[in-house]
């Protein structure tokens, strides 16, 4: 049987026509592809980064103290008279300015100081006259020049006596006062008032009748537990609290460590200067302390801003050299103190950690997995 091309050209048509339409039906087209985040230069200039550093491990001790008045600034005052204290004129608490007048004490020991300032002025004016004439009988050779000598001598010893008497009636009140006047070497608070109405005052007293101190700046006296002293350094930070102002916080430095233990309480005293504005913090307060202590382990440690917590475990974005140029890392965290988190594994000294908008990178890399 003959064919011709033109019977057989339609059919073959159809077959590849139904060919390709079998064909097209059993396929899917191929999904479109979702470009990979990456992080870019441009974005990295926008974060922050923070570098993991080896430090020593550093912890919180808990102490407690009392404040108490600076003593580089503060005055005892003990009268030099003995007597009967009247008119006293300040009260515990109030502030005095240097040179004003605290109590009056009547003693007789101040008319005998005014006694030998008179003396002693009259015994230096007699010496003079002496010594006046002498040097004239001496000029005119009446008298030698040894006699002359011993009423100059004479004259000398007459005012060094009357400098002196009236050196200690001037420390005392000066001259022609019966009364002993009690006066604030400094400014500052009484702090302590031992002085009475009526009351006698003996020289010898161990007490001062008053105490003033300067407020602008107090210490605080830190008890530190013989478990902690090794711990305790000169110049370390502190935070304090007190129950007046639980929710404001003094800082300060140690500043000097007493190198005894306290008999009685076995405890060594640590001493912290703390600027005092407005006078808020006063002597006798309780005050509770942070300090840090110091360890000789060194643990790689980052700021505890770059943490990430997910699932019940930490997380940090490292930065690397491949994409999409950064990598989540999981880390261990020893502690954290003051915002720094010492890290037992996961990070490595040098390596560089995002530490802004890193929950956002953390949740992007996290769908793209």
């Amino acid at each position: 049987m003959q064919y011709s091309f033109k019977n057989f050209l339609p059919a073959t048509v159809s077959i590849i026509a139904i060919s390709g339409f079998l064909s097209s039906c059993g396929s899917k087209p191929a999904p479109e592809q979702q470009p990979v985040w990456a992080l870019n230069d441009s974005m990295i200039h926008t974060l922050v980064i923070d570098t993991a550093a080896t430090e020593s491990v550093e912890n919180q001790i808990s102490l407690t103290g009392k404040i108490s008045a600076n003593e580089d600034k503060m005055a005892r005052i003990f009268p030099m008279v003995s007597g009967i204290v009247k008119d006293v004129r300040v009260q515990a608490g109030d502030y005095v300015k240097a040179g004003q007048t605290l109590a009056i004490i009547k003693s007789p020991e101040m008319a005998g100081f005014t006694a030998d300032q008179t003396i002693s002025q009259s015994d230096m004016q007699t010496a003079k006259r002496n010594m006046d004439v002498a040097e004239s009988f001496y000029k005119s050779g009446l008298n030698s020049q040894k006699e002359y000598e011993e009423a100059k001598s004479e004259y000398n010893k007459a005012v060094a006596s009357y400098n002196k008497s009236k050196a200690i009636a001037d420390i005392n009140g000066g001259a022609h006062q019966s009364s002993y006047a009690v006066k604030a070497p400094v400014p500052g608070f009484i702090i302590s008032k031992k002085g009475a109405e009526n009351m006698q005052w003996r020289q010898d007293n161990n007490d001062p009748i008053f105490v003033v101190a300067d407020l602008n700046d107090v210490w605080a006296m830190i008890n530190v537990f013989e478990s902690d002293i090794a711990s305790i350094h000169v110049g370390d930070k502190v935070e304090m609290t007190t129950l007046s102002y639980p929710d404001k916080v003094f800082t300060g430095k140690i500043d000097k460590i007493y190198n005894v233990l306290d008999p009685d309480n076995k405890v060594m005293k640590a001493r912290v200067v703390i600027n005092n504005p407005g006078y808020i913090l006063k002597p006798e307060m309780f005050v509770r302390i942070k300090a840090q202590r110091h360890s000789d382990t060194n643990l790689v440690s980052i700021p505890s801003r770059g943490i990430i917590f997910d699932k019940d475990k930490y997380f940090v974005l490292v930065l690397t050299d491949k994409k999409p140029g950064v990598a989540i890392r999981e880390v261990k965290v020893s502690r954290t103190v003051e915002g720094r988190a010492f890290i037992a594994s996961g990070l490595n000294p040098g390596d560089k950690v995002i530490a802004s908008r890193q929950v956002f990178i953390y949740e992007t890399l996290q769908d793209q997995q």
